[in-house]
């Protein structure tokens, strides 16, 4: 391990959780993955072997490697023993408040004085979950997209509270183990899904009035508003474009006529789910998902994700 990485510990041993420990493991970290249940733990460390061998397989990892990274992972029940002398804990641990808040109650008791409490939560308030800590200082938020050990942009959310040493340390720890960590209001979604949300506002508002497909605005997206965003960001392209062209009639006109629909529900995400389609955990949602593989769709995500890290680094390189 890295003398400059503290030892951590992850708290969930979900998919997330495991992504983590894999991501921390990754760079150099020792990891405890702290799970509730003892039976969760050996299909948690089956999956990060799985993922490693996946890196393995796209040439982002060596396999002559393999049984270190692993072997940095340590697995326990025992939420005082994942704890115990860690310099950085972070919970991974299903998206309710209530429920998040007590962990970290209890994180913060068996923890050493200093140690930086986290959460990987993509929208709850960084200063709402703070508030059950007796030192609201040592907490902030280091939201991992899925999948955790791919994704190199990780969001870090200070609190009312938080303190300039919990968030530089985060950062530091984020950068340490190949992630690109970027400050982010403590604001509902923060950045990253309060874009996702504000595209699939737009395109359901769209879908509903009967103006376009499914289909047809994730192929927008994907093979056309995709293929130059990892180039160009959005006030990259409003200077490219120029402010003039922005604030021209064509561009307010367009300003105007986006969907400003505050609930879900009066779009057709509500009304799917009104009539019990979930998306893929129901098998069907704007798509059918018994006609297609969830799995094989996960696998090809993963593998665009990986094309894009290896362009990233290639491109470091140079």
């Amino acid at each position: 391990m890295s003398a400059d990485l503290p030892t951590c510990a992850v708290l969930g041993s979900g998919t997330m959780g495991g992504q983590i420990a894999l991501s921390l493991a990754l760079g150099g970290a020792s990891v405890t993955l702290w799970g509730r249940r003892a039976e969760t733990l050996a299909p948690a460390r089956e999956l990060c072997g799985k993922a490693y061998d996946f890196l393995v397989s796209k040439g982002l990892a060596d396999a002559a490697e393999r049984d270190a990274v692993l072997g940095r992972i340590a697995t326990t029940d025992s939420l005082e023993v994942a704890v115990a002398g860690k310099g950085f804990v972070i919970e991974a641990i299903a998206e309710d408040m209530a429920l998040k808040q007590d962990l970290l109650a209890q994180v913060e008791s068996l923890s050493d004085a200093g140690t930086i409490l986290s959460s990987t939560t993509s929208a709850l308030s960084a200063t709402e979950l703070q508030s059950a800590l007796k030192d609201p200082g040592n907490f902030c938020i280091a939201h991992y997209a899925q999948p955790a050990h791919l994704v190199e942009l990780v969001e870090v959310v200070g609190g009312a509270h938080s303190s300039d040493r919990a968030i530089a340390e985060t950062t530091r720890i984020l950068q340490a183990t190949g992630k690109t960590p970027v400050l982010c209001p403590d604001i509902p979604g923060f950045l990253w899904a309060r874009i996702q949300h504000a595209v699939l506002r737009e395109f359901a508002s769209l879908v509903g009035q009967g103006l376009v497909t499914p289909e047809a605005c994730d192929t927008i997206l994907k093979v056309g508003y995709a293929s130059r965003l990892p180039a160009m960001g959005a006030f990259e392209h409003a200077d490219l474009a120029g402010l003039d062209l922005i604030n021209s009639p064509a561009a307010k006109a367009v300003w105007a006529d986006l969907s400003t629909v505050s609930d879900p529900a009066e779009t057709p995400v509500g009304q799917l789910l009104e009539q019990g389609q979930l998306g893929m955990k129901s098998g069907r949602g704007f798509y059918d998902w018994s006609t297609r593989d969830p799995e094989e769709f996960k696998r090809l995500r993963d593998e665009e994700i990986i094309r894009r890290v290896k362009i990233n680094r290639a491109g470091e390189a140079d």
